[in-house]
């Protein structure tokens, strides 16, 4: 009967907190859907953005940007926007270059070279390209099927200076990113609800500092583990797989630093909505996982809905998926990647504003 008795009454304790046992079937139904619509619902390669520059205007290019329509997101633009595109703002894997006269040359049986300006980093939307380039060869029969004839020769240039890249060094990375997001939000909502169990927030209540200190404090402590957490996982990638680190050591450091400040902070927003322990296991794993589906760390961001791209526009593990990779894969320096740190350690102040007002030690710790 003692054993029973202890099952009622923890029944009972746990019965009492209906959020967390809504949260039991609400969350997975929630990560699960999801998933399921990045995973299912995708574009594919019809939202890869692919800039053509048409410096040719006759009917060879016009057939092969026929073609590329059919299969990608195809902008036509200035030779100057396409390199920004590929280049500098990585949202377009390459870019195609036909040049001047090209079908005049293909007409009278001459070759011509057309370049795909390219972002190695970006390995997944690339190959995309050249599979669908292939099914060009093959749909363009009606005009000579100008590839295999090799009138049409393609040389292909990587314009970020990067090597290419595996998947191994898109996966390290994002997986990293993962593990440090979901021990930050764990570690700071569980340990402001501690405080509560174990009643250290009445005391901190009255300590003479103000309330942005004492969770200052707090996250600043988390923000060194998880600096040392994201460094040291990188560092294994490195020395086991062959990650390449990047040429500037500071862009790294500062990287690491404004990625993980503006998930430290983040993680006190999700403490403020979470009010007991038994929330904070599945509404942590939900926000992970949601997060890393929308931030591409599982897979590239063009597999997603259009509609899912432009929300993942707003998540903190997108940008910092872009500035690891910006850092590692393409070697570039800290001028080039400060834009995305800004917006990092930007995110990061805001988050933290949010969650003073959410976690306030003189109103009982957000309860």
């Amino acid at each position: 009967m003692t054993i029973f008795a202890i099952m009622l009454k923890d029944l009972r304790l746990i019965g009492r907190d209906r959020l967390a046992l809504a949260s039991l079937l609400i969350v997975p139904m929630v990560v699960i859907l999801v998933v399921a619509i990045a995973t299912q619902s995708g574009e594919g390669s019809d939202s890869i953005l692919f800039p053509i520059v048409n410096e040719d205007q006759g009917p060879v290019a016009a057939a092969l940007i026929k073609v590329f329509h059919k299969h990608l997101d195809v902008h036509e633009v200035t030779r100057a926007a396409a390199e920004r595109l590929v280049a500098d703002e990585n949202d377009a894997p390459a870019a195609l270059i036909l040049p001047p006269e090209l079908s005049k040359r293909y007409l009278t049986q001459k070759p011509s070279t057309v370049e795909l300006l390219t972002d190695p980093a970006q390995w997944q939307g690339l190959e995309a390209i050249k599979v669908v380039m292939l099914l060009a060869d093959r749909e363009t029969a009606s005009l000579g099927d100008p590839f295999s004839q090799e009138l049409l020769k393609v040389k292909e240039q990587s314009i970020t200076g990067n090597r290419p890249t595996s998947s191994l060094e898109q996966n390290i990375p994002g997986f990293s990113l993962m593990f440090v997001l979901l021990t930050l939000i764990f570690s700071v909502s569980l340990d402001l609800r501690e405080e509560e169990v174990w009643g250290t927030h009445r005391r901190l209540s009255i300590a003479p500092l103000p309330p942005a200190a004492l969770l200052g404090g707090k996250l600043l402590a988390r923000l060194i583990v998880g600096i040392a957490q994201l460094l040291i996982l990188l560092l294994f990638g490195h020395f086991v797989y062959g990650l390449t680190l990047g040429h500037s050591p500071l862009a790294l450091s500062l990287t690491v630093t404004a990625v993980v400040f503006s998930m430290t902070c983040f993680a006190a927003v999700v403490a403020g909505f979470v009010r007991t322990r038994e929330q904070a296991i599945p509404v942590g794993l939900a926000v992970v996982f949601v997060l890393a589906a929308l931030g591409g760390l599982f897979w590239p961001l063009y597999d997603l809905p259009k509609w899912m791209q432009t929300v993942a526009n707003g998540a903190v593990t997108t940008w910092s998926m872009f500035a690891i990779q910006d850092v590692i894969l393409r070697g570039k320096g800290l001028v080039a990647v400060s834009p995305k740190l800004f917006i990092l350690f930007a995110y990061g102040l805001v988050s933290f504003v949010i969650g003073l007002r959410l976690f306030r030690y003189e109103d009982g710790a957000g309860s």
